[in-house]
Parts: structure tokens; sequence; C-alpha cells
């Protein structure tokens, strides 16, 4: 009898792309929970050093970069992944509800939306946040020069809450 490799594991679903970060920021938001689609209702700006706050259906994110186009990846696993490898220097852990689960990224202030969206069943996740240290750039608005990545999977019921 052969024995096969166990398949790594890997995400139920994944979005990478581009959202403008303005003034620092962007947000993470189910607009399907938002009664006009429109993702105007943010959390509360994060104080410097803190990567992102959360409220029901939203994250608001910091960026080390004033103005530019970070990439980001967004990832929908079925249960904890482990830690990325090697590990990012920034870092964050929070709980968060999605009532609606039509997750999609939005510019810091004028909340234009990314290009796509990713959908999850409604109910409480755990959110893993990883931010990388940005590359030098002499780009007025640079593409790419902050990487993020975002990982979230569902929590049992009963699962303690966990904020950063």
């Amino acid at each position: 009898m052969t024995h096969q490799p166990t398949p790594a594991p890997a995400p139920i679903a994944e979005l990478r792309t581009e959202v403008r970060a303005e003034h620092h920021l962007f947000h993470l938001v189910d607009t399907a929970a938002l009664p006009s689609g429109e993702a105007d209702d943010q959390p509360p700006t994060p104080r410097p050093g803190q990567l992102a706050t959360t409220s029901t259906g939203a994250v608001t994110f910091n960026s080390a970069l004033s103005d530019h186009y970070p990439l980001i990846t967004l990832q929908y696993w079925g249960t904890p992944p482990a830690p990325p490898t090697p590990p990012w220097p920034h870092h964050a852990q929070h709980t968060i509800e999605f009532e609606g689960g039509r997750l999609t990224l939005t510019s810091g202030v004028s909340n234009l939306p990314a290009k796509d969206a990713l959908s999850v069943p409604a109910g409480r996740y755990t959110l893993t946040i990883h931010r990388d240290d940005p590359e030098p750039t002499s780009e007025p608005i640079p593409h790419q020069a902050e990487h993020w990545l975002l990982r979230l999977w569902p929590q049992k019921e009963g699962a303690a809450s966990v904020g950063a």
C-alpha cells in the first residue's frame, strides 16, 4: 500500500487585490449587511501603532503609509490556519461578526470599493491581521509598497473573544 502525502491545508476562498489607502486608512466592510450597501459607518480610527479596530461588520485598518495602494490578500479558512512563515513583523487578532457575508475592501475616506469582493457565511469569526514593513519608493502614490495578509475563520460556539 502506497501512502499519499497529506495535502497542505489551504484557504476555502482567497481574494488578492489592491485598495486605496487614504490618510493611512482602508476598510473591510460587510456590504450585504448594510441597508444601503454603502460603506459609510466605520469603526473608530485606530490609534498610532494599532493595526485595526473593529465593529459589527467592519474593520478599519491603519497603514504605515499615507496615500497608496497596498496589496491585500484576504483568506477565508474553515479552521484556524497555521501561522504564516516566515512571521510577519506586524500582527493582531480580533473577533468580528458578519451578518451578511459580502466582504468588500474600501478606501479610507471616500469609501471607494476594490474591484472584487469575497463572500462568506454569516457568523462570528476570528480575524488575524498581518502587515509587512513598507518598501521604500519614490512614487507619489505607490502600488504594492505594503502588503497585508488577512485571514478569517468561523469561531466555534462558546469560543472566547480576543481583541488587539
